[in-house]
């Protein structure tokens, strides 16, 4: 049921624009990242317990899983030209307001806000790729525009250690807000740039109503589908359950300074950004080298990184030191790792209707987090004192997916034929 447009101009430009998404992306995270490096100061600060603190997780994943689906049916409909900016912009005033917050309410409000706009960058994102790349080009500029997650991941935790460590030292009072208001202004000037210098007739075909396609709804039909939203929300909570609690429990239960803290996570991240570009190419080594078919390819790298991270199980009961660090980052490398092959698996659905398809799953991960995940996850931080259990289970789900996916989209029996043909490689 997909449908290929036609072939986008080779203009000089689009790998500017793709930097653009890259950098956007950066920021998105950048955004959501600066709280939970934080935790300890704010919660001080606005007398908020871990309960509480697990309720502006469940905030905005529940309005980020509202954004996704509003976003991707408006960029169905409406050039991304205006959509993207307006989300960048959204969610780069959320950040600045959140510096500003006196107390749980005002700040759970921009949580919210923030979930909302932030949904739009990735509906908006693959709409750009598809339309200013040639379909022999997607597969790299999808890579660098999903990178900036971890980067800005990587990024935060020292700027916002540089940025508290200089307003500590010029006594300003609440010093975690002015992280907030540097982030935040960061996004309204990356506008500015998009407006100045991405060129309209470049991103002309970006959004907007597609001939052909079939109906949305069709997409509920395939079971393809029902074995993409398994997967995509077993792989979020991999991902965001060491996301918010990670840095509390390296200064709370380990026992590691802010300092200490901040350059773990730094690498973390960057160990995440490795495992994510490292999926990318083994998959195209199995394709390339080794003729395997494209989704064999993709369950192939999932189960390896699914497998990895079941590490998480250790990760709670062995001392601190090299042992530990190391299990940390072998979860950060598969956690992310596991999110390539989604993103290949859900552009094979429909082309016509790709931002209500990345919307829809968006909205249902981030439904299962927000009404779920952080719930249980805050009252069991909150009843036992202990952050063991969410940490030791969050690496066990990713599996679950893949049992799904086998089931409900099981492995090609052919290893050649053309694209989009049982056992050839998939439409881009």
């Amino acid at each position: 049921m997909s449908s290929e447009p036609s072939q986008a101009p080779a203009s000089p430009w689009r790998w500017w624009v793709c930097g653009l998404l890259f950098l956007a992306t950066t920021l998105n995270y950048m955004d959501r990242v600066g709280l939970n490096q934080m935790a300890p100061r704010i919660q001080s600060a606005l007398t908020i317990d871990d309960f509480e603190y697990s309720l502006l997780e469940s905030g905005f994943s529940f309005a980020f899983a509202a954004g996704a689906l509003l976003f991707g049916f408006i960029v169905d409909r409406v050039n991304v030209r205006w959509v993207y900016p307006l989300a960048v912009l959204g969610w780069s005033a959320a950040g600045v307001l959140t510096g500003y917050a006196s107390g749980f309410a005002w700040l759970f409000g921009c949580r919210v806000a923030l979930g909302l706009f932030e949904a739009g960058n990735w509906p908006c994102g693959i709409r750009t790729t598809k339309a200013v790349l040639r379909t022999d080009e997607r597969s790299f500029g999808n890579s660098l525009f999903q990178s900036g997650t971890a980067v800005g991941a990587v990024c935060t935790p020292p700027l916002v250690l540089a940025l508290l460590q200089w307003a500590d030292a010029n006594g300003t009072a609440d010093s975690w807000r002015l992280p907030f208001l540097v982030i935040g202004y960061m996004g309204i000037g990356w506008v500015v740039l998009w407006f100045v210098t991405v060129p309209g007739r470049l991103i002309a075909s970006a959004g907007g109503r597609q001939e052909g396609g079939g109906r949305y709804t069709d997409v509920f039909r395939d079971r393809r589908f029902w074995a993409l939203l398994g997967m995509v929300v077993t792989v979020n909570i991999a991902w965001h359950s060491y996301r918010p609690w990670l840095p509390k429990y390296l200064m709370q239960v380990r026992g590691l300074t802010e300092f200490e803290m901040t350059k773990l996570t730094t690498v973390y991240y960057l160990v995440a950004d490795v495992g994510s570009w490292t999926v990318g190419l083994l998959t195209l080594l199995l394709m390339r080298r080794f003729r395997v078919a494209g989704h064999n390819a993709r369950l192939i790298a999932y189960a390896g990184c699914g497998g990895l991270t079941a590490v998480s199980l250790a990760v709670p009961f062995v001392p601190t030191g090299w042992v530990f660090t190391g299990l940390v980052l072998i979860y950060a490398f598969a956690a992310l790792g596991l999110f390539p092959t989604y993103f290949a698996m859900s552009q094979e659905l429909s082309a016509a209707h790709q931002g209500k398809v990345t919307g829809t799953l968006g909205a249902g991960a981030h439904l299962t987090l927000s009404l779920v995940v952080f719930p249980i996850q805050g009252w069991v931080v909150k009843n036992t004192g202990s952050y063991d259990g969410v940490l030791a289970v969050a690496g066990l789900f990713p599996m679950l997916g893949f049992a799904l996916m086998v089931v409900l989209w099981p492995p090609e029996r052919n290893a050649g034929g053309p694209p989009g043909a049982p056992g050839g490689p998939p439409h881009e």
